[in-house]
């Protein structure tokens, strides 16, 4: 599997700043639902019964996604200086 995503030449489109803060906000919310959800399914693993080392590999993967969505989150608003309104 490979973790490179090819990017698409876009049309020029004539495009308000609004739509496009719009649909940078709408992304945004949308990784922060996806950090939440992760962050559940996270503790759900942990209630798991099994073997040990493999809940803690399983939860530390977890983990690693969500800081890897809140990067996302601060990238997509330059560190949190960027606001939609």
């Amino acid at each position: 599997m490979s973790n490179v995503i090819p990017l698409a030449p876009r049309l020029k489109q004539a495009r308000s700043s609004a739509t496009e803060a719009e649909e940078r906000a709408a992304l945004a919310a949308d990784l922060i639902d996806l950090i939440e959800r992760v962050r559940d399914v996270t503790e759900h693993v942990a209630t798991l019964s099994g073997p040990s080392l493999s809940i803690q590999q399983t939860a530390q993967q977890l983990l690693d996604a969500g800081t890897a969505l809140e990067r996302a989150v601060e990238t997509l608003t330059e560190n949190g200086e960027w606001v939609p309104f």
